[in-house]
């Protein structure tokens, strides 16, 4: 009976994790809030979406960030879910990211995210993501700051291939 047990573990374990494509997705996002305090701001990436993960790499740029340039690459590996509604209009995410922000020095960043998205029958979509990171760089504005969590909301369009 133990065998049975494990054999059908092992089934269902592999049907749910196996990756089935759904789509692969390129698209731009601003951090609005940001925007209204501090300047111009944009990013760019490009997801893979599965049925039940997906994996993102993206680069944000914040030109003349309280007078330094801000660079900040991003990615969200495997450690991610990923749920679409049953017509796939609707996407719902959540995923651990990992990067490095480039502020003179170049500086490491973790974090979490999570966002909804909604895709048009033309391959358009818009969203919204929200992350939690911890900051390493802010030693570039004050020497004796410590490492800190920013909370950042973004709007994102993009199109789904």
């Amino acid at each position: 009976m133990e065998k049975i047990i494990i054999v059908i573990i092992m089934f269902i374990a592999s049907t749910v994790l196996q990756a089935q494509d759904k789509r692969y997705t390129v698209f731009g996002s601003i951090d609005p809030g940001a925007t209204y305090k501090d300047g111009f701001n944009i990013g760019v990436g490009v997801e893979y979406q599965m049925t039940y993960t997906y994996v993102k790499t993206q680069l944000f740029a914040f030109p003349d960030l309280r007078g330094k340039d801000y660079f900040e690459w991003t990615s969200v590996p495997f450690t991610s879910i990923n749920l679409h509604s049953l017509f796939d209009e609707w996407r719902y995410y959540s995923g651990f990211k990992i990067g490095l922000i480039k502020r003179e020095a170049v500086h490491p960043t973790i974090g979490f995210e999570a966002g909804i998205d909604r895709y048009f029958d033309n391959g358009f979509y818009i969203g919204v993501t929200s992350s939690e990171d911890l900051r390493t760089d802010g030693k570039e504005w004050e020497p004796d700051i410590e490492n800190y969590w920013r909370l950042s909301t973004f709007f994102k369009i993009g199109v789904a291939f």
